[in-house]
């Protein structure tokens, strides 16, 4: 049985968060303590989800990002580390 504990203090960077595997990653890896920057192209949905993280017991950022983009990848990592000081996955 995993730690539950493992993942508390962990920032998480999750890509297409806004629905599906993402968004039951994001969820769990919330409720076991972990921050979780959402990233996805749906900024509404991703601030929805952000707020249900943060119900959930951790901390989240939403960030609208297309992955194709290089540009929007590399704000995604800035916004990141300015935001949780690094990011561990």
């Amino acid at each position: 049985m995993a730690d539950n504990n493992q993942y508390h203090g962990k920032v998480i960077v999750i890509t297409g968060a806004s629905s599906g595997f993402g968004k039951g990653t994001a969820l769990e890896l919330a409720r076991r303590g972990a921050s979780v920057v959402l990233a996805a192209r749906s900024v509404d949905t991703l601030n929805e989800l952000a707020r249900e993280c943060e119900t959930a017991g951790g901390q989240a950022l939403a960030l609208a990002t297309d992955v194709s983009d290089r540009d929007a990848v590399e704000n995604l990592a800035r916004q990141s580390i300015s935001r949780f000081g690094h990011f561990d996955v």
